[in-house]
């Protein structure tokens, strides 16, 4: 009894673990500029870091979806952010996504129709894997997809009772994603 538990654990286990072992391999913006960057909202700094990517000119455009049906720039955006009129209508904030699966149509309704050819996708690092498959299978493959993972709080001395919860739920997610996303 006690084997085929430990077997069952080790096997739950690797399974949750082999997308973030893929994940690692997910490409990291290069020097081109991108014609947008894309924050999937829902965890911790990701609407910084994207903005911060915007800012330094990473990418043309910022997409911040899934912030919420009353959000507004000015509470989503960071304490310090300072955006020129000039600059506002390049931010754009979508509310009404609420997942992972909805983010990324919501990526394609904005990629598809001004025919964008590369994108930043900004994401909590534990969230990279399920959240690339996703805009991969969502968006056209004319797009390229670069990725930058936002470091989470479960890194953060005293978090570490996050970690098998977030990466062993996160694993398992992908394997729903990966076997129950529509195919285009």
């Amino acid at each position: 009894m006690r084997k085929t538990l430990a077997a069952l654990i080790l096997l739950l286990a690797a399974g949750a673990a082999i997308p973030h072992l893929l994940g690692r391999r997910v490409a990291l913006p290069s020097g081109e500029v991108a014609d947008a960057v894309l924050v999937f909202t829902g965890g911790e700094n990701r609407i910084a870091e994207g903005y911060r990517a915007w800012k330094e000119g990473k990418g043309k455009e910022l997409f911040i979806l899934g912030a919420g049906q009353e959000a507004r720039l000015a509470t989503v955006l960071p304490g310090d952010a300072v955006v020129s009129p000039a600059d506002l209508p390049r931010i754009h904030l979508e509310g009404w996504s609420a997942n992972t699966l909805e983010n990324a149509i919501s990526a394609k309704s904005a990629v598809v129709p001004r025919a964008y050819r590369k994108g930043i996708l900004v994401t909590s690092d534990y969230h990279v894997p399920r959240a690339y498959l996703t805009l991969r299978e969502v968006l056209p493959p004319t797009v390229s997809i670069s990725v930058i993972p936002v470091m989470s709080d479960w890194r953060r001395e005293g978090a570490w009772h996050r970690l098998p919860r977030i990466f062993i739920v996160e694993g398992w997610k992908y394997w729903g994603y990966r076997l129950l996303l529509p195919r285009e």
